[in-house]
């Protein structure tokens, strides 16, 4: 979360709103840990996000279950507003949770969270919250009653039936009725912590993916063994749309995540394609 917090922070100074997907595990008590963010691609504007189709939604999804993460929630900027979650945000909480309820069922899913990354417009502080959708959300959001947001920063959501809120009937309900607090811990991921170097970020406008890149944090990291030179998300993600998803990406992944060599052929290849930018 780091680096995606230091992108939005520093580099677009919260003058675009930025959405990314949490990848990483949950354990028995439903704690979340976040080991790496994916950004899809999107275009971002003072006031919202707006996402595009992703052609490779396939292979991000293949490495990140091969490293044995899971989507475990979304995390978004916001410049200062009256709310938390807008209506858009909403949307995308409910539908991730609805897509981790059919793929790891309903207790894997309840625990998926929502953060969002904000400035305090008096002292100037960065603010990192977390929240989840409640129970009564995702309910109404499988009924469908919630309309489609008209204005993806509204603070509130419309309803197609009157709902009771506070013994009134009404269509028209604050987002804020609908989400919990959570808390939040710092963790340093047991994969992607502790690097020299990291490899450029997907569909972000001022960064590249090339071969000169994977050169560099192959050196960076020379004197470790090679399948710990791989350990960055976004490069086996890059490196998941070049190698053959079926025979080379799981056996190339099991290789990262267990430190051990990986299969004749890999290392040779990558460092071929490294090479290219000699």
């Amino acid at each position: 979360a780091s680096n995606f917090q230091k992108y939005v922070v520093g580099e677009l100074e919260f003058a675009n709103h930025r959405f990314g997907v949490m990848y990483g595990r949950t354990d028995q008590d439903g704690n979340v840990f976040c080991d790496a963010i994916y950004e899809p691609p999107q275009e971002g504007n003072d006031d919202a996000y707006a996402l595009l189709p992703d052609p490779n939604a396939h292979t991000v999804e293949l490495v990140a279950s091969c490293l044995g993460l899971r989507r475990v929630g979304i995390v978004f900027t916001a410049r200062s507003r009256k709310c938390i979650l807008s209506s858009q945000d909403m949307v995308q909480a409910c539908q991730l949770q609805e897509q981790l309820e059919r793929q790891h069922g309903f207790d894997f899913a309840r625990s998926c969270v929502a953060a969002v990354i904000t400035r305090n417009e008096t002292t100037g502080s960065i603010v990192f919250e977390a929240y989840q959708v409640s129970d009564l959300a995702m309910d109404m959001h499988r009924r469908h009653v919630f309309k489609p947001p008209s204005n993806s920063n509204r603070a509130y959501s419309r309803t197609t039936e009157s709902v009771l809120v506070e013994r009134k009937d009404t269509t028209k309900v604050d987002n804020d009725f609908f989400i919990n607090t959570v808390p939040i811990k710092t963790h340093a991921s047991p994969f992607f912590a502790n690097r020299e170097a990291s490899f450029p970020v997907e569909n972000r406008p001022t960064q590249t993916q090339n071969a000169l890149e994977v050169k560099h944090v192959l050196k960076c990291h020379e004197d470790l063994p090679f399948p710990l030179q791989l350990r960055d998300f976004h490069l086996l993600v890059f490196l998941g749309g070049i190698l053959d998803p079926v025979t080379d990406i799981p056996s190339l992944c099991d290789a990262v995540v267990e430190g051990k060599e990986p299969k004749a052929g890999h290392k040779e290849l990558i460092e071929c394609f490294a090479a290219q930018a000699d």
